[in-house]
């Protein structure tokens, strides 16, 4: 009786054993015919929008920084668009931020917690201090002089925050608050094409990208603003496009994008602004337009509540 309880207890215990094999053996299935189907949509378009059939250059890669503490001196304040305040910054102290002219490079602004402009600081053991707590906001980089350290940031205008409520208040002669620069990209000029994308908050690193590409550079930004009045000057190539969409359409930025017809060979994507937007865009550059890995970036830089 023992015995016969024994082998059904083995019974069904390979049994179990033999349905998990089944199905890990139907998921590699799944995994193996997508492949498969995806390969064969690359051959079938000749790999005309990207993907396995075109020829890419090197990958993106990410720079090194050493960051730290930099004090600079506002030297102008202005009202770039209805929704951006530019803020341009020399350095007060001979330290100047590190900027590498890397894509999508960032500083951290320094603030007091609600955004107050800060005095100049002591240092303890060579680390800046305030009398008040602080709080920092990120921003890329726009524009850099080399010879003189002077640093260009713009600001989007949000109902709420920190860094607007500093540029709302800040002045010519204030003291401003960086470290950094941080994690830009050495990106290839070889690209057949660049296809960018987002909003104010990512156009500054987009921008300043666009206008350092060659004469000879192709390709379109996408951006999304709230209205004509919030579009800006970008010094593009002569093949290179921006095309502003309205960001009170829902889903415009992500249909812009879609729509556009891409030529063939090699394409470059560059993703940032409001989560929501970029997102379908993400998901469609991976699994549509089929970039390898180290030739995007996406990246939601804040998100609407």
């Amino acid at each position: 009786m023992g015995s016969t309880k024994s082998k059904g207890k083995d019974a069904r215990e390979k049994l179990k054993e033999l349905k998990a094999e089944v199905k890990y053996l139907k998921k590699g299935q799944k995994q193996l015919l997508k492949r498969v189907e995806k390969l064969e949509k690359a051959l079938a378009t000749g790999g005309s929008r990207g993907g396995a059939g075109a020829s890419y250059p090197q990958p993106m890669k990410s720079g090194k920084y050493r960051g730290g503490y930099s004090h600079y001196r506002v030297t102008e304040v202005g009202q770039l668009t209805p929704t951006v305040i530019r803020v341009v910054a020399e350095p007060a102290d001979g330290r100047r931020v590190e900027a590498q002219g890397l894509v999508g490079e960032y500083v951290y602004l320094v603030t007091g917690k609600k955004g107050e402009v800060l005095p100049a600081p002591t240092f303890e053991k060579d680390k800046a201090r305030w009398s008040q707590p602080t709080t920092t906001a990120k921003y890329t980089v726009r524009n850099f002089d080399e010879r003189t350290g002077a640093l260009e940031i713009n600001i989007m205008l949000h109902e709420h925050g920190a860094g607007t409520t500093w540029a709302r208040a800040v002045t010519v002669g204030d003291s401003a608050h960086f470290l950094g620069a941080k994690s830009g990209y050495s990106i290839s000029k070889d690209y057949d094409f660049y296809l960018l994308a987002g909003d104010e908050s990512g156009l500054p690193g987009m921008a300043r990208w666009i206008e350092s590409l060659p004469a000879s550079a192709r390709g379109v930004a996408v951006i999304e603003v709230p209205g004509e009045a919030s579009q800006q000057v970008i010094t593009a190539p002569e093949n290179f496009e921006v095309v502003w969409v309205d960001s009170a359409r829902r889903g415009a930025l992500a249909e812009a994008v879609m729509a556009y017809p891409l030529p063939e060979g090699a394409v470059c994507t560059w993703l940032a602004g409001e989560s929501g937007s970029i997102h379908p865009v993400r998901i469609w550059a991976r699994r549509e337009l089929g970039v390898p890995k180290g030739h995007g970036y996406a990246k939601g830089y804040w998100k609407k509540k």
